[in-house]
């Protein structure tokens, strides 16, 4: 008669899932360190790009835009 085998245990999965959460919040914590330092070196007076005007339209091709 073959000897069952013992009850696996889930600390392996468990730790895995705890190393896994380290990870992504040292990530995230990275990033946002990141993003933090990159807004603080915009100048202060910076407007969106999309605010901008251009001092003269662009050129126009040869086609007439009606």
């Amino acid at each position: 008669m073959p000897t069952p085998l013992p009850a696996l245990s889930d600390a392996p999965l468990f730790l895995h899932i705890a190393g896994s959460l380290v990870f992504v919040a040292a990530a995230g914590r990275g990033i946002g360190w990141a993003l933090d330092a990159w807004v603080r070196r915009a100048p202060d007076g910076a407007k969106p790009a999309e605010a901008e005007t251009p001092a003269e339209p662009p050129p126009q091709s040869g086609a007439r835009i009606r």
